[in-house]
């Protein structure tokens, strides 16, 4: 494991740029595939950007409409099955201990859940959802028992769960490294550019100031994903135009190569002074506003937590380091108003900041775009940025963690 910058020019078959959960997917699939991989992280420590402020959730693959999003609906259910085979076999601690989805007025209960269950269906994992009655949650002798839920209905969802993402992180690490992977901490990309046309590689990194030259690269950096790789495609080197793009694109001509990523906040509270309610994690139904609704989770230690909200930081933020991390007190009214739609016995004063993360975006609402794509997740190969060797993962978001390994499979698949 290296923890220092390389300090010499030299040639590496394929870098991996970021070591979030999808970065270390990615390395290890790729080195099971018998590449030469070298992962880049910037921090001292992998899993220590989105991947390691999250719900740390196994998702089933409801809430996907696969008409739209077709990477998030497959890559969730295949990732779902995956995760939980390879927990098994490496003895990582997860709980399969189900989602009740929840409706709170009839509107909900006749329209929003039907359509959640639609989506399903389609994604299938339909027949593994059990429709429910307020009366099933609150019967002792139900499957679906839990007599602290206020609601009008639900969708019961026995394969959703909770896993231990930083030891499954870890896992992934010891996997690839064990198959030649190296990893490199202290590393930051600064950019790059498409090598020339002479050159026997496709592209060279910057790396706190040293070159490295790379036949593949694959960015996974989260939240600044858009930036490198953007850097990358420009075209612009120290020697001029590359031999892939001739000329500086226009900014119009770079976005639809490399959409741009935004940020969403989300806050997490922490319960306190009461027992845990539930014994499930309970979720209403998506918040409109981009989330999947402050829902309650809880962990492997029996804690409960609240969240995540939608914070939607401004359009013009573009520089993840100088995000405040740090989660506003004042926020917690919402949450208290959230979380008694389904918990009316919630009490004043026992909801405490807990953590916050964010989220990669594609859209934002003060930005006027509209397209489905955008909703999805993106993964651009050549044919859509022109630079040969290069894959970019964009608006990598929830249910990431989820579909980390089956996002692995298809990046190392895809490249061969």
């Amino acid at each position: 494991m290296l923890r220092t910058a390389p300090c010499h020019t030299y040639h590496i078959q394929t870098a991996v740029i970021g070591a979030g959960v999808i970065g270390l997917a990615v390395a290890r699939a790729l080195s099971k595939k018998g590449h030469e991989v070298l992962l880049l992280e910037q921090a001292d420590a992998i899993g220590s950007g989105v991947s390691s402020r999250n719900s740390e959730v196994i998702h089933a693959g409801i809430y996907y409409d696969r008409s739209i999003m077709p990477l998030k609906s497959r890559f969730c259910v295949e990732g779902k099955k995956l995760m939980y085979q390879y927990c098994n076999e490496r003895d990582i601690p997860y709980s399969n201990c189900g989602k009740l989805l929840v409706a709170t007025d009839a509107e909900q209960r006749d329209v929003g859940l039907p359509q959640l269950v639609e989506y399903a269906r389609r994604n299938g994992v339909g027949d593994d959802l059990q429709i429910v009655t307020k009366e099933d949650i609150a019967d002792p002798y139900s499957n679906v028992y839990e007599p602290n839920v206020h609601c009008t209905g639900g969708v019961f969802s026995p394969s959703t769960g909770i896993v231990d993402s930083h030891i499954f992180m870890t896992s992934l690490l010891a996997d690839a490294e064990e198959n030649g992977a190296t990893l490199a901490l202290h590393c930051k990309v600064e950019g790059g550019r498409a090598a020339r046309a002479t050159s026997e590689e496709n592209i060279v990194l910057d790396v706190d100031g040293d070159e490295i030259a790379c036949d593949n690269v694959v960015i996974c950096a989260g939240l600044a994903t858009d930036k490198i790789a953007s850097s990358i495609v420009s075209g612009e080197s120290s020697e001029g135009p590359s031999s892939i793009v001739s000329g500086e694109p226009s900014e119009e001509q770079s976005r639809d190569r490399i959409p741009r990523q935004y940020y969403a906040k989300g806050n997490y509270f922490q319960l306190q002074n009461q027992k845990s309610p539930f014994n499930k994690l309970i979720y209403p139904l998506p918040d409109p506003k981009g989330g999947l609704g402050v829902h309650a989770t809880i962990d492997l230690a029996g804690s409960t937590k609240f969240g995540p909200d939608v914070q939607w930081l401004d359009n013009a933020t573009g520089d993840p380091e100088k995000v405040d991390m740090n989660v506003d007190p004042a926020r917690a009214e919402s949450f208290y108003n959230a979380v008694r739609k389904y918990w009316p016995e919630l009490q004043d004063g026992n909801l405490v900041p807990d953590y916050s993360g964010i989220r990669p975006k594609l859209v934002h609402p003060e930005v006027n775009v509209v397209a489905n794509e955008l909703k999805d997740y993106i993964i651009a190969g050549p044919e859509r940025h022109g630079v040969d060797g290069l894959t970019v993962l964009l608006g990598i978001e929830s249910p990431g963690l989820t579909s980390s390994l089956a996002i692995g499979r298809y990046v190392a698949d895809s490249i061969g």
